[in-house]
Parts: C-alpha cells; sequence; structure tokens
C-alpha cells in the first residue's frame, strides 16, 4: 500500500507540474497574439483598449494611493522572500522542477497582466498626433529657432528661484512637490481627452540608492498604477520627473512622449518649480540635439543663459557623473531592450526624439 501510495504522489506531483508550464505557455502565447494584433491591426485594438487601460489604471490607483509608500516595492520584496522559501521547501520535498514551473507560470502571468493592462499602450499613435501636431523632419535652423525660445523661457524663469551660495535652485520637500504634481494635467485635462480623468498619486522609492546605481530616476508600476520616483533625482529635475512618470499613468508608453507631456504639465502648473524644472528639460533636450548638428550655434545660445540656469545644469551633470560605470551601462542596455521590444526602435535614444515635438509645440505657439 505504501508502494502504491508513493507512485500515485510522484504522479500527481508530475501532473501539476506539466499544468503549470502549459497555462505559463497558454497566456504567454496570449500575450504575443494581443502584442501582434496591436502592432498590425491598431485600429481594431486602441478604440477598446485606451478606454478600458486608462478606466482600469484609475481603479486601481485610487485604491492603491491610500497606501502611502510604493506598494509595488514592498510585494516584491515579498515575491523574493516567498520564492526563496519555496525554493527551498522544494528541495526538502524533491520538488524542483515544481518549483520552476510554478516560477514560469507566476511570471508568465505578470507578463500577461502588464501587456494586457497597460503594455499594448506602446503600440498607439504617439502624442503629436494625438494632440494634433504635424511633427516632420527639421531643419537646423528650425531646431536652433526653437532651442533659443526654451532658452529664453527658461532664463525668464530661473531668477524666480531661491538659490544657495553656489547659485543652485532651491526647492520644496518631495512630498510638497509630490502633493502639486497632478495639478498641471488637471488644467490640461479641460482641454485634451488625453489629460483627462485622475492622475497617479506621486510616490517616494525606497531603495533609491540602488536606483541611483542603475541611473533610474522614476518607475511607473501599472499593476499598482503608481507613478514612483527616485528622491536622490537632482532637485530642479524632480517636478519635471514626477510629471514623467504620472504621463505614463495617461497611456502614455513611449518615452519621448511621456517627457513632452511632462513639459506640457510642468508648464500648467502655478508652482514656479515646475514651471522652471520644465523650461529647464525642454532646454536640456533641444540643446542636447542641436549640439549633434551645429554645437556652434548651441555654443551661442549657452553664452545667452541666465547664470543660475547654468549652475543648475552643471549641477545636475556633477551631480550624477557620481553614479556612472558598468552597472549604470548594463541597467540601460536592459531597459534599451525593453523599449525596442515594444516597437520602439530607438530604444533608450528614444529620449532624445522629444526634441522633435518640442520643435513642433513652438512653432504651434509662434
Amino acid at each position: 500500500m505504501v508502494y502504491f501510495a508513493k507512485i500515485s504522489n510522484v504522479g500527481d506531483n508530475g501532473l501539476k507540474t506539466i499544468g503549470r508550464v502549459i497555462l505559463a505557455a497558454v497566456l504567454l502565447a496570449v500575450s504575443a497574439l494581443l502584442m501582434l494584433l496591436a502592432k498590425s491591426a491598431p485600429d481594431a485594438i486602441f478604440g477598446f483598449y485606451t478606454q478600458f487601460s486608462r478606466a482600469a489604471l484609475d481603479v486601481i490607483g485610487r485604491v492603491t494611493g491610500w497606501v502611502p509608500f510604493a506598494l509595488w516595492e514592498a510585494l516584491l520584496a515579498l515575491i523574493i522572500l516567498w520564492a526563496l522559501y519555496t525554493l527551498v521547501r522544494s528541495f526538502e520535498k524533491k520538488r524542483p522542477l515544481r518549483w520552476l514551473a510554478g516560477l514560469f507560470l507566476g511570471v508568465s502571468a505578470l507578463a500577461f497582466a502588464f501587456v494586457a493592462l497597460w503594455g499594448l499602450n506602446h503600440y498607439d499613435r504617439d502624442v503629436g498626433e494625438k494632440l494634433g501636431l504635424s511633427v516632420r523632419e527639421y531643419s537646423v535652423q528650425e531646431l536652433t529657432d526653437a532651442t533659443a525660445f526654451y532658452a529664453r523661457e527658461l532664463s525668464r524663469l530661473a531668477p524666480e528661484l531661491p538659490r544657495d551660495g553656489e547659485g543652485a535652485a532651491q526647492f520644496d520637500e518631495f512630498s510638497q512637490l509630490a502633493a502639486r504634481a497632478g495639478e498641471g494635467y488637471t488644467a490640461l485635462g479641460e482641454q485634451y481627452e488625453l489629460f483627462a480623468g485622475s492622475t497617479a498619486k506621486v510616490k517616494r522609492l525606497t531603495a533609491w540608492q540602488l536606483y541611483s546605481r542603475f541611473g533610474t530616476t522614476g518607475i511607473y508600476v501599472c499593476l499598482t498604477a503608481e507613478a514612483s520616483v527616485n528622491p536622490d533625482t537632482y532637485v530642479a529635475w524632480l517636478p519635471f520627473t514626477m510629471c514623467h512618470e504620472q504621463a505614463h499613468g495617461k497611456g502614455v508608453a513611449a518615452e519621448d512622449g511621456a517627457n513632452f507631456c511632462a513639459y506640457l504639465a510642468c508648464m500648467e502648473n502655478s508652482d514656479v518649480q515646475f514651471r522652471y524644472s520644465g523650461a529647464l528639460a525642454a532646454f536640456v533636450y533641444c540643446s542636447n540635439a542641436l549640439t549633434k548638428v551645429d554645437s556652434a550655434a548651441a555654443g551661442e545660445i549657452w553664452a545667452q543663459l541666465d547664470p543660475g540656469a547654468l549652475s543648475d545644469i552643471r549641477a545636475a551633470n556633477k551631480h550624477y557623473a557620481q553614479y556612472e560605470g558598468k552597472v549604470q551601462d548594463a541597467a540601460q542596455k536592459v531597459n534599451d531592450t525593453y523599449l525596442k521590444a515594444f516597437s520602439e526602435e530607438a530604444g533608450v535614444q528614444s529620449y532624445g526624439e522629444v526634441a522633435d515635438l518640442l520643435i513642433a509645440w513652438y512653432q504651434e505657439r509662434t
């Protein structure tokens, strides 16, 4: 009787292992099918998906918003601890394959939830099209004009901020900025449907030392609808970074689009700290693009920049230089792979393509 009981137990374990693998494979196949449909037939997907995604994120965000810390960080820690505990137990019971199958199923379930809830937004129309901007290829002169405009905007705002003895701008505490980060999107929501609805609450990343080493200033986690920002981000970039992560909560998946939305939200905010941060980011993105094609023109614009703004840019460069190295390079490669997997062909370089949107916006305004 004992002999047959052991055989039966082995058979049950094998069936459970196979069942987990099959279910995981189904979830991955459905995820791949959804991605294929979104890429090849976007009109058939996004009529429904965009509204569904934003509504679902809104509901989830209202629930998780009551938690004062980044809930996803705590959940991730618990998942890791549970995985380690069950791994040890699997060896004690001689079921390592069953544990691996369970891990495969868990990862597949999370991947499916990500794609179904938010990931397909990577294949949606870009922000420029949604806002009615005519984005095209621009001449060097057009880029120069736009860069000069954002430089003037930055220099106009720079004197409005208090500064320390080294000329660097002083900003409010993280929590105070986070409480006001959604104001700009509220104003934009009255003009554009893209920005309507609630905005994800900005939360502080707990393990910020680790994220600084990875070169990560913020993360948007759709499974908990939380916009999380690294408090170690250089202070003048904090408001802009907060608005960038909130843009992802509006269904804007592309990095260049999120950067442009962050600029718009900053400039619509009544707090000068946000407007200055947005102007700083716009100038830096356009200036970097101009430097690549006409360094002389970029140098002339830099020479006319407000000294306070120059101090902030230099201080930011010095702040981030301390984290440069192999760890950050590896993290950038991972992010690059992720972006390219969802049709952002430029990968991490798409962070610089916001210049095209900024030029189009400048021309629209002038």
